[in-house]
């Protein structure tokens, strides 16, 4: 029965997607799916059109040679993760390749290729062939025995002759950085090296440093040295074939705080930089409540990068925001395929799934027209970034619409009910003075077929949440609201930055939803204001006590 299954899926999934294009034989786009993000983006919603290869994360390595297939969950479901991606990359006409290793695991690679070589080399394989996978990305970052690592690709390469062989390589800064001696010797054994053009590598903050970007593509300098076309043309300089080298781009964005508005300002004074991996996903800035707005993106041609320019502080406190939209993404492709080189590496997948948008793979769409098919027809879709929202009579609540598909992003708005207020041109609905249900609607100016609402419940009732709360460690706070309804939760730092917490899970019988603020509070303890959301914007906030921790040096509450 699983196997036939298998083939059954792998049938479906063949007529889903087809063949893959020809321009893969020469731009690659390589997106990284990993295991703890797989609630992100389960692999039944990954969208192929615009991959030629993922790469599944991560397996580790054990100092005596032997892998760790857990993939960031367990030993069991792991394993099963793994071979499900694969089953469907092989069904959508994909390349599935293995990660290995990835920031910290260094030293365990280490210590397996300079004490164990043959046995890790030949656990790799069979570990590869095992889950189904068609190669191994070899992501040795830090710790690096660049002689072994010659010699581990080297034997990687005779052992498995027709595996796909690829590597993640830094991005230079150009104020000092070289390009490591022995990379051409080892891209000779591979077939793509990889560079992580992306945040922490591409901007820096403090005395010397000018704001900059995620994944810029070019305008470097000596405040901002660090851009995708110069590193790639030091690599190739360094005699790595250019269809060999991909530029990277990652799935969160990044912000500065300090009342830093937009790029080559000062970042001295305590201006830092916050989000990043985890932290701020794309799927947030884009995704229902997210800070997305067309009012405040600016495009920033020297580097062919968007960026946000906020009225006010969102809560990290940052007012300028770097991240990738569709048009970033199409100028690298135009830049990769026009200077010969070999595509793009994205991490992670995971990160851009915006679910509340009518076609949540619009950014993948985006690769697929940029790298692998230049002439791919554009789906134009529209969301409204509030979505459903309540609002007291007379308020004003400024809506924003996320268009794309389409290089022409503009919408008209429109308001729908009887004696249902105002919106105008720039998206402020003015609530009615009494209350009632509305609907405002973004319709797109590019393609007016497509259009968005959201509905506006327009009320004076009031929101009641109850809120308990319990700590278990000094970087552990769990809290409960006793509503179902509630949907997020924050909590209010005490520098007037608001940090989300997480969703843990809901409670068996009156559903109630336990939240997670994994932050460092004080081991005091002390009062902080907490608050709850509902899936239509309604809002409770209460002062709770975050109890004292006396804890070891485990960090564990006794």
């Amino acid at each position: 029965m699983t196997r036939f299954l298998s083939a059954l899926l792998v049938a479906l999934l063949a007529a889903s997607f087809g063949a893959f294009p020809a321009a893969a034989a020469t731009q690659w786009v390589m997106g990284y799916y990993v295991g703890y993000q797989r609630d992100m983006l389960p692999p039944s919603a990954i969208a192929w059109n615009g991959l030629s290869h993922i790469v599944m994360g991560r397996i580790l390595a054990r100092p005596d040679g032997t892998i760790d297939t857990s993939f960031d969950w367990d030993p069991v479901n792991g394993p099963i993760l793994a071979k499900d991606v694969s089953t469907r990359a092989h069904a959508a006409g994909r390349k599935a390749i293995l990660m290995l290793g990835g920031a910290g695991e260094g030293t365990k690679i280490r210590q397996a290729v300079t004490a164990n070589r043959a046995a890790f080399v030949a656990n790799l394989v069979a570990t590869m062939k095992d889950l189904g996978y068609d190669g191994i990305d070899l992501d040795w970052e830090e710790d690096i025995d660049w002689p072994a690592f010659v010699a581990f690709a080297t034997d990687l390469r005779k052992a498995a002759p027709k595996a796909i062989l690829t590597m993640p390589v830094g991005v230079l800064n150009m104020n000092y950085d070289t390009v490591e001696p022995h990379l051409p010797a080892i891209a000779a054994k591979l077939d793509r090296l990889s560079v992580m053009s992306y945040y922490p590598a591409t901007s820096w903050a403090g005395s010397g440093w000018l704001s900059w970007f995620n994944s810029p593509l070019d305008g470097e300098k000596p405040a901002t040295p660090a851009s995708i076309a110069s590193t790639l043309e030091a690599y190739a300089a360094a005699g790595i074939p250019k269809a060999k080298l991909a530029m990277g781009i990652s799935f969160y964005a990044i912000c500065y705080t300090g009342g830093v508005t937009g790029p080559n300002q000062s970042t001295e004074n305590g201006v830092a930089i916050a989000g990043g991996d985890n932290d701020f996903e794309l799927s947030e800035l884009y995704g229902r409540n997210g800070i997305y707005a067309e009012a405040h993106r600016r495009w920033y041609a020297a580097a062919s990068e968007p960026y946000l320019t906020l009225p006010k502080p969102e809560t990290r406190g940052c007012r300028y925001v770097s991240y990738e939209d569709e048009q970033s993404i199409l100028a690298k492709g135009a830049y990769s395929r026009s200077k010969g080189y070999g595509g793009i590496i994205i991490w992670t997948i995971n990160q851009g799934n915006v679910v509340s948008h009518p076609r949540p793979a619009f950014l993948m769409d985006a690769l697929e027209k940029g790298f692998l098919r230049p002439g791919a027809a554009r789906t134009v879709a529209v969301s409204v970034i509030q979505g459903d929202t309540w609002i007291k009579p007379k308020a004003k609540l400024r809506f924003a619409a996320l268009v794309t598909g389409t290089a022409s992003r503009g919408v008209t708005w429109t308001v729908g009910g009887t004696d249902c207020g105002t919106i105008d041109a720039g998206g402020t609905y003015t609530a009615p003075a009494t209350a009632r249900t509305c609907t405002v609607k973004a319709t797109s100016k590019a393609d007016p077929t497509r259009s968005a609402t959201a509905k506006v419940t327009v009320s004076n009732a009031t929101w009641t949440v109850g809120f308990s709360i319990s700590r278990s460690g000094t970087w552990w706070v769990e809290v409960v609201a006793k509503n179902a309804s509630v949907v997020s939760m924050a909590v209010r730092w005490p520098d007037g930055t608001v940090k989300p917490l997480s969703l843990q899970y809901r409670r068996a019988g009156d559903n109630w939803p336990v939240f997670a603020a994994n932050y460092g509070f004080p081991d005091a303890g002390g009062k902080y204001v907490f608050e709850a959301r509902s899936a239509n914007n309604r809002l409770a906030t209460a002062t709770l006590t975050v109890p004292a921790c006396d804890h070891g040096d485990d960090g564990i509450c006794r």
